[in-house]
């Protein structure tokens, strides 16, 4: 299980390590998953910097069977391509013209350049490709960017959900009100809930509460993420809990 648990504390809160345990515990219980064969998972720490990761990754292949991590399913693929999904929601609505804005860690801006070519590659043109940090002003650059593009309806956000307290989004989003992109003119697509199930069934999120600018550019944003129709991840959090395999300490909520 590979990630960049130790230099991004947004995904450390996934507790990877626990994630793991509690997978591997139910996979060796269900024959019908684990076909004879003893499962073990270990939890990879990726280096923060591009380059050390790679090298990682390379060692890492030697002993180990599958690679799965929150942004790399490098070597098996458990859930639906975040860009093929994304792909077929821009069709339907028949949104075309997309523009990419990452935070810019390496995770993210690869995230971005990469999501950038599989949209190309399927026949949207992206004209922007931009990168926005917590400052107002990278922010405001950004999405300047994106108004003097031609056409432009949809903006991605390859960065951490404001909703799990991601900066970059926050800033972004607030200028975007700010800017008055926020009016129907653009949509905003997060990014990285394509990738995991993020509770939306009468959830309260206090960023939104307490944020009066942030909640009326909210309007301008369309969340696509992966259902979970029979409990919440925190539910599913809490049960598990409940059984004792996970530690009592676990707060669910801040998981």
């Amino acid at each position: 299980v590979l990630g960049p648990w130790t230099c991004d504390p947004i995904l450390a809160r996934a507790l990877p390590e626990v994630a793991a345990r509690l997978a591997v515990a139910r996979l060796n219980r269900d024959p019908t998953l684990n076909q004879g064969y003893w499962w073990d998972a270990v939890v990879l720490a990726e280096a923060c910097r591009t380059p050390q990761a790679v090298a990682g990754l390379l060692n890492a292949e030697r002993y180990a069977a599958g690679l799965v991590g929150p942004r790399n399913p490098t070597l098996v693929t458990p859930m639906p391509e975040a860009g093929g999904v994304l792909h077929a929601v821009l069709s339907f609505f028949r949104w075309a013209h997309v523009a990419v804005v990452a935070a810019p860690q390496d995770l993210w801006r690869e995230a971005g350049q990469g999501l950038a070519r599989e949209l190309r590659a399927r026949g949207l043109p992206v004209t922007v490709v931009a990168v926005a940090g917590a400052q107002e002003e990278e922010a405001r650059e950004a999405l300047r960017r994106v108004q003097r593009a031609d056409g432009v309806r949809v903006v991605v956000m390859c960065m951490h959900s404001v909703l799990l307290g991601g900066e970059e989004q926050r800033v972004l989003l607030e200028k975007a009100e700010d800017m008055g992109m926020a009016d129907g003119t653009y949509v905003f697509i997060p990014y990285d809930t394509l990738t995991f199930p993020l509770p939306y069934h009468h959830v309260p999120y206090p960023v939104l509460a307490n944020n009066t600018k942030l909640r009326l550019a909210y309007d301008a944003v369309l969340t696509v993420t992966v259902d979970s129709p029979d409990v919440t991840f925190h539910e599913a959090l809490s049960q598990a809990k409940e059984a004792y395999e996970i530690p009592a300490h676990i707060d669910p909520t801040q998981v």
